[in-house]
């Protein structure tokens, strides 16, 4: 298994408690502040869309909490557009929920170098 960066490490715990996208970042960062949280939007992008497409995690989007276990997995062309879309990162009145999730595959079976061409 390959040693975690922050960022890794941060998904992985927030994928195993079903996380909000906005509390992956706040978890993240440490901080309340939401401009230093979008910051971060485009680490947890790629990663996000790398280990999901590796089967680590999953996301699910819902108008019911929790979303892990209201809705289906978002995926393809619809996973790209929620990460691209800055309203699905940030805190708001719970209308719509969008949260990470564990995936199918074992995290031990992540290795250095996965995710490099997604970089």
């Amino acid at each position: 298994m390959k040693e975690w960066r922050d960022d890794e490490y941060c998904l992985f715990i927030n994928g195993g408690e079903g996380s909000d996208l906005w509390a992956l970042l706040a978890d993240f960062s440490e901080t309340e502040d939401e401009e230093e949280w979008r910051t971060h939007i485009p680490r947890f992008t790629r990663l996000i869309r790398c280990w999901q497409r590796l089967g680590f995690i999953k996301v699910f989007q819902s108008d019911e909490w929790p979303a892990l276990l209201t809705s289906e997995e978002v995926t393809g062309q619809a996973l790209d557009t929620l990460l691209a879309d800055p309203t699905s990162w940030e805190y708001q009145d719970p209308v719509r929920w969008t949260c990470v999730g564990s995936g199918d595959r074992d995290i031990q079976q992540l290795e250095e170098g996965m995710c490099d061409e997604q970089r």
